[in-house]
């Protein structure tokens, strides 16, 4: 264990020293290439982060789950909540007492989300919103006048209508579109949105997916997209690595001539051009960015 932390704060301190170095030579002009590929290399979360956010993370589920003692759904909600668990496993949420009740690892992703968004929440928007529940706990939100969500693989849709249906959402929608038809037709869609979420599925929108072939090959139409859809910020992690892509997926662009522009450091680069990034915690080992939206003159 001593090992372990002394290795990890000896590569941290690498990163900074290399950074802080950086800044002072070049007299504060330095080249924002260097820039990127620092954050970059600093894109793993130390070993004392991780517990940190661990610790937090138990605690605040423990809370979240003694407020739901002597609670028991309903028979429809138990048959509602069948649908509501499955892979992906972090998606995982069940409906209690009319209540929505994260799994925990969908609650160490959720601390880290309502964190990044802004204090009063107007409009929500989930690209790739799985069963829908970021998408039911912004509608829930005093304030939140529409809260969407999208997907493209069609079984999310009708599960996340029936939460919708048992809770009431009427501020709430879901559906079935890719961001290419829902950027094109922004505004029968209720958008552009104040706040719009991305975690998990930005290699799909780059590389394309199984459920919808089809792909950008781009950092900046994505992000340009983004742009055009979101009037505040937008809250993103991803697998901005080749390596660190699913099996399928990482195969298919090493076979692409794109496969040298997927990386964390040409990703930040392209955001700059529409967005003001931050990097705010970690979603497990990757990054999460609340990207705010450029003032345009």
């Amino acid at each position: 264990m001593i090992i372990i932390i002394t290795i990890e704060f000896s590569l941290t301190r690498l990163y900074v020293s290399r950074f802080l170095m950086r800044v002072c030579t070049c007299e504060f002009s330095f080249d924002k290439t260097h820039l990127f590929h620092d954050i970059a290399l600093m894109s793993e979360p130390c070993l004392f982060y991780k517990v940190n956010a661990k610790i937090r993370s138990v605690l605040g589920y423990r809370a979240l789950r003694r407020s739901f003692d002597g609670a028991s759904p309903s028979e429809s909600e138990n048959q509602l909540n069948e649908l509501l668990s499955g892979y992906p496993r972090n998606h995982n949420y069940r409906i209690c007492n009319n209540k929505l009740l994260p799994g925990f690892r969908l609650y160490e992703r959720l601390r880290l989300v309502n964190s990044a968004c802004p204090q009063k929440l107007e409009s929500f928007l989930d690209i790739g919103c799985c069963r829908g529940f970021y998408v039911a706990n912004a509608a829930q939100q005093p304030g939140c006048r529409i809260s969407v969500g999208i997907d493209v693989h069609e079984p999310f849709i009708p599960a996340a209508e029936k939460v919708k249906q048992s809770l009431k959402l009427t501020n709430a929608n879901f559906y079935l579109a890719t961001l290419d038809d829902f950027a094109g037709r922004l505004e029968d869609y209720g958008g552009p949105f104040q706040t719009v979420l991305n975690i998990g599925t930005y290699h799909y929108l780059f590389w394309g997916s199984s459920f919808s072939p089809n792909a950008f090959y781009s950092h900046r139409e994505i992000l340009s997209r983004f742009d055009k859809i979101c009037t505040d910020r937008v809250i993103f992690s991803a697998r901005l690595e080749v390596n660190r892509l699913p099996d399928g997926v990482r195969e298919k662009a090493r076979q692409h001539k794109n496969v040298g522009a997927y990386n964390t450091a040409d990703f930040l680069k392209s955001a700059q051009e529409f967005f003001d990034v931050r990097k705010v915690g970690y979603l497990g080992t990757y990054p999460l960015f609340v990207m705010s939206r450029k003032k345009r003159s």
